[in-house]
């Protein structure tokens, strides 16, 4: 009788067989974090505005030559914008990377 010899291929199975699905196609983005972040974002940027809004409109003064002056209400609103989008932004983006599924 003849015996069938089996090549060294044969005997070890494919390393794709074996191996996990590959991730590299999926996305690395999360969503929904993305959406929470986001609202979290324009509710505190909402929030800052009225707050803003509030100390702006008490510092004014309908009488002459009392509060502050013009020029002064329009640079502390100009310092309190750029302040509202820079503490929203960050907080929302926090926000967002902490609910975010973890990436493999």
């Amino acid at each position: 009788m003849a015996q069938a010899t089996i090549s060294a291929d044969a005997r070890q199975p494919a390393l794709y067989d074996s191996a996990a699905p590959n991730d590299s196609n999926a996305s690395g983005v999360s969503w929904p974090a993305v959406i929470a972040g986001a609202f979290v974002t324009a509710a505190l940027s909402l929030i800052l505005l009225a707050l803003g809004t509030g100390i702006g409109m008490s510092s004014v003064s309908p009488w002459a030559n009392t509060g502050a002056s013009a020029s002064a209400v329009g640079a502390g609103a100009i310092i309190w914008f750029v302040l509202i989008e820079l503490i929203a932004s960050a907080i929302g983006g926090y926000i967002a990377g902490r609910l975010r599924t973890k990436w493999v």
